[in-house]
Parts: C-alpha cells; sequence; structure tokens
C-alpha cells in the first residue's frame, strides 16, 4: 500500500533503484551506439528477464514478480531515462502482450508462454496496427477464417514493436463483419514473414516490423478469448501500454533535464560559467 504521504513502499523504492542502477551501468553507456547502429543489443532481454523486469505483474507460479502497476510505472520511467528503445521492449512484451495472456489466457496457453517471456527466454509483439489501421483499432482488416479445427490468417501488420525479435506475435484479426478475435500465433509459423523497418525519427534502437499473414494457420487452442470478443482485449492492454508510455515520457524528460544541468554547469561562455544567469542577462542586454 501507498503510505498516507504518496510516499513508496520500501519493495517499491528497492524497485526503483535496481532499475536506476541497471540504466545507468548497463544503458546509458551504450544507447548512443545502440541508436546509430538502429539495433539494441540483444542480451539486455535476458538482463531484462534475470532482473525481473519482464516478470512485473505476473504471479509467481509462474517465475513472475507478482509486482504492483505502480512498480511497474517506476520501472518503465527509469528505462525510458536510459533508452526509450529498451522501455519499449518492456512496455509490449510484458504490458500488452505477457500481462493480456495473464488475464484472459487458458491454462494450458500461461503454462506454455508466461516461463518463457518472464525469463527473457521470449518475447511478445502485439499485432494490431497495420497500414491503413492506426489508433482506429476496431477497423483491422487482417482476416482470420476458420478451417474445421484451425483458424488461418491473411493480412498485414506495420510498425509492431518486437516484430523481429518475438517468438509469439499477440494478433488481433476480423473474423466477423464487426468482431475481432485475438490469437497467440507463434512466429516461426509457415507464412509468417518480418521485414525490420530501418530508418525511424525515433526509437531506432527498437527492433520494429512489418508483419505479412499469408496463410498462416493455427490451431483453434491459440484463440485468446472469445470469438469475436478481441477489440476489448485490444483496448484493455493498450491501456497498460500508454501507461508505460507516459512513465518512459517522464524519465526521457528527466534525461534531457539532467543534460541540461551537467551542460550548463560544466561549461562557460564569455568568461562565466554557463549556469550562473549572467550570461542570459548579458545576451538579453545586447
Amino acid at each position: 500500500m501507498i503510505s498516507p504521504d504518496f510516499g513508496l513502499t520500501e519493495t517499491q523504492r528497492d524497485i526503483r533503484a535496481m532499475a536506476a542502477r541497471f540504466v545507468d551501468e548497463e544503458i546509458v553507456p551504450h544507447s548512443a551506439e545502440w541508436d546509430r547502429a538502429e539495433q539494441v543489443d540483444r542480451g539486455i532481454v535476458k538482463r531484462l528477464g534475470e532482473l525481473g523486469f519482464l516478470g512485473l505483474m505476473v504471479p509467481e507460479t509462474y517465475g513472475g514478480v507478482d509486482a504492483d502497476m505502480l512498480s511497474y510505472v517506476l520501472v518503465t520511467e527509469e528505462l525510458g531515462r536510459g533508452d526509450s528503445a529498451v522501455r519499449g521492449i518492456v512496455s509490449v512484451s510484458l504490458g500488452l502482450v505477457t500481462k493480456t495472456i495473464v488475464t484472459h489466457g487458458t491454462d494450458e496457453q500461461r503454462a506454455r508462454w508466461l516461463p518463457r517471456l518472464v525469463s527473457g527466454d521470449a518475447l511478445g509483439c502485439f499485432a494490431l496496427t497495420e497500414p491503413g489501421t492506426g489508433s482506429d483499432a476496431a477497423s483491422v482488416s487482417t482476416r482470420a477464417t476458420r478451417d474445421g479445427g484451425d483458424w488461418v490468417l491473411d493480412g498485414g501488420k506495420m510498425f509492431i514493436t518486437n516484430g523481429t525479435w518475438a517468438q509469439v506475435a499477440l494478433t488481433f484479426a476480423r473474423t466477423s463483419e464487426r468482431g475481432l478475435t485475438a490469437f497467440l500465433v507463434p512466429t516461426d509459423s509457415p507464412g509468417l514473414t518480418a521485414r525490420e523497418i530501418h530508418g525511424k525519427l525515433g526509437l531506432r534502437g527498437q527492433a520494429t516490423a512489418e508483419l505479412t499473414f499469408d496463410g498462416v494457420r493455427v490451431p483453434d487452442s491459440a484463440r485468446l478469448g472469445e470469438v469475436d470478443r478481441g477489440l476489448g482485449i485490444a483496448l484493455g492492454a493498450l491501456s497498460r501500454g500508454r501507461v508505460s508510455v507516459a512513465a518512459g515520457a517522464v524519465g526521457l524528460a528527466q534525461a534531457g533535464v539532467d543534460a541540461a544541468v551537467r551542460y550548463s554547469t560544466g561549461g562557460t561562455q564569455f568568461g562565466r560559467p554557463i549556469g550562473s544567469g549572467r550570461q542570459s542577462r548579458r545576451l538579453n542586454s545586447s
């Protein structure tokens, strides 16, 4: 419980401190290089799993930390301070995919995917956005057609975070005129291809991909939740995702403030420290 003065619990403070150390020691020294190379070191995924950051809000039964939402926010804030591309790995794999399996998955689906996702042995991607469909999730055109005991998926997804790294794609497809259904699609399924997108303005180190589904066949056991009820599942997941994006933005803003302070206290102009305030007055009077 948060104390009445809105302070953090000891556990929350410990989680935040651990995240801050990790960011300072293992992300900040490499973030500029990762941005130039347009690829985060893949070894970071295993470290995220070892520290429990991919298992926040996941029951201990499946190897998770069983932490609260505020702990998740604290971690994503710190990761955003170091590199938003790393924050995105956690926001999507944990916030959008893993937690959705916890909430809506069958016992079989949880047993199959959660231990791997929590440990970092696997990543998830959230296959909702399409070339012509962004925020309007109800307009998804990728289709899933029933064929005996299977479903066959056809269509395309765009700007999918973790798209070329993930082992499972939480995919939303149209199953009726008005209904969407969610599926857990292994990314090594025949007919599913991923093409990484380069040249982005931001989040350059993040593995962002275009996914193509060409007759991808999955059993009905891969369906997550009820037929035609996928939109509600998608919107619930996106609510968690938006919280983590906001937290990451706070961390990014903090990094900007820290950089400005370092610059203003470490440099001089016209023979005076930049941060003294006298420089700005001199410029204004000229």
